[in-house]
């Protein structure tokens, strides 16, 4: 009998339970892939007709009328896309997203520090593409490349090395519970959700680098240090006894030890 047609004090009591329930901070093995609700708690459904709905509220003529317009706003988005009218970032993204896991050589717009003459370049494995850079992976470093100081990308070979995808099916129920009810709160405190919803910037992705050594290539400059601070357009790079203040525009890449 559904607990909305118990009577007097076990009714009471029941809905008591409901009203303050919360989800537990482990799921016991078996349970269901819900929300983490009871069912106890959940009224039967009573049965109700159902109604197909219309396709549209419009009569057929004005509902012509407008999929023409949006069969023609998608054409031209279609050209859009196919001009080559993308902005940098964009073109990087779509460019390093088809290259995750493969080996590749990146030549930068900065010189190299043996030889003034020629660019420096870089080799490793993409591991990471964010809004504004790419995240290479070396046998014991990784390197931090902004899209802006890319010149040229090449495959090394055409082998890629797996490279796990995040998958969402399988999180417990509370954990999906407060990813559809709390969305912002949840993401927005999560560096692995920003990049799997929204991709990460190099601003956010440096903060998780705050306390640790690093190596900084400039133009023409290689300092170490670690990272004690990081602004919207600029981090601090602690060395010794001193602090300077690196602009992001100025960097060419930078190194860490990989975790």
């Amino acid at each position: 009998m559904s607990p909305y047609f118990k009577k007097g004090g076990e009714r009471m009591k029941e809905e008591s339970v409901c009203r303050d329930f919360r989800c537990p901070e482990f799921i016991p093995a078996g349970t269901p892939d819900d929300f983490c609700i009871p069912e106890d708690c959940c009224p039967t459904r009573i049965p109700q007709p159902k109604y197909p709905s219309p396709n549209s509220c419009l009569p057929e003529e004005e509902l012509e009328e407008l999929e023409a317009k949006i069969d023609a706003i998608n054409e031209m988005l279609l050209d859009i896309a196919l001009s080559g009218e993308r902005e940098q970032n964009q073109i990087f993204e779509i460019s390093f997203d088809g290259l995750v896991g493969q080996e590749v050589i990146v030549k930068l717009n900065c010189p190299s520090l043996t030889n003034e003459n020629k660019n420096l370049s870089v080799k490793g494995r993409v591991f990471l593409v964010g809004q504004d850079f790419v995240l290479l992976k070396r046998k014991k470093t990784d390197v931090l490349i902004p899209f802006e100081q890319i010149l040229l990308v090449k495959l090394k070979n055409r082998f890629a090395e797996p490279n796990p995808e995040p998958n969402l099916a399988d999180i417990d129920p509370c954990f999906r519970r407060k990813l559809t009810f709390n969305f912002g709160e949840v993401v927005s405190s999560s560096p692995e959700l920003i990049q799997i919803f929204f991709r990460l910037t190099i601003k956010i992705y440096m903060m998780l680098l705050v306390g640790e050594k690093v190596k900084v290539t400039l133009d023409g400059v290689k300092m170490k240090g670690i990272i004690c601070d990081v602004h919207d357009e600029s981090f601090t790079l602690k060395m010794k006894n001193k602090e300077r203040e690196i602009p992001l525009n100025n960097l060419c890449k930078l190194t860490f030890k990989s975790k």
